[in-house]
């Protein structure tokens, strides 16, 4: 496991950790609200601008088709998450769960529960395949000899391209619903 891995599993631990904590206390107000509020926005600014970062980044870099510039890209897809995404994803669900339970009586409404379903399936997308093909890329870029990548790099960037496309797309269905709060049932 490289060491933004081992980053990133700390993350997670420490936000289940906070989550299991906060549950069991019935996720009371820390801060003032307006503090909760500005930090579950920072969360999505963080969580949703890496994603979409991220993607624009390793586009770009593919279409300038050099060696380096690959291989430095897929070696700091990882750190950006380590950065933007695990601190993003903190804040939105400790804040978010605080701000649901304070001002919305819980998980009680449609908006939020499929709102936080989509987040934990594009988490879940994250987990199993774009960390892991953002290692396949790493790992690949790093053992390359030669002027260029190996095809089994190539592979695993359009498989993390395509399933990119869908954990982007998922949150950023999410951000529609906390935002509009439509009544859905």
């Amino acid at each position: 496991m490289n060491a933004s891995m081992k980053w990133i599993t700390g993350e997670n631990i420490l936000l289940a950790l906070s989550m299991t904590l906060l549950g069991i206390s019935g996720f009371p107000l820390l801060l003032p609200y307006g503090w909760h509020l500005f930090l579950h926005v920072l969360g999505a600014v963080l969580f949703i601008g890496n994603i979409i970062v991220s993607g624009v980044w390793m586009t770009f870099a593919e279409r300038m088709g050099k060696k380096d510039a690959l291989s430095f890209s897929a070696a700091m897809l990882n750190w950006a998450d380590v950065v933007f995404t695990g601190p993003g994803i903190f804040l939105l669900l400790v804040n978010g769960f605080i701000i649901a339970y304070e001002s919305w009586g819980g998980l009680k409404y449609g908006f939020i529960i499929l709102s936080l379903g989509l987040f934990i399936l594009s988490g879940l997308i994250w987990m199993v395949f774009l960390l892991p093909l953002q290692n396949r890329m790493e790992e690949s870029a790093a053992n390359a000899t030669g002027d260029q990548l190996p095809d089994g790099f190539y592979q695993a960037l359009r498989r993390w391209s395509v399933w990119g496309i869908v954990s982007t797309i998922l949150p950023l269905v999410s951000l529609g619903l906390m935002v509009f709060k439509p009544q859905l049932w």
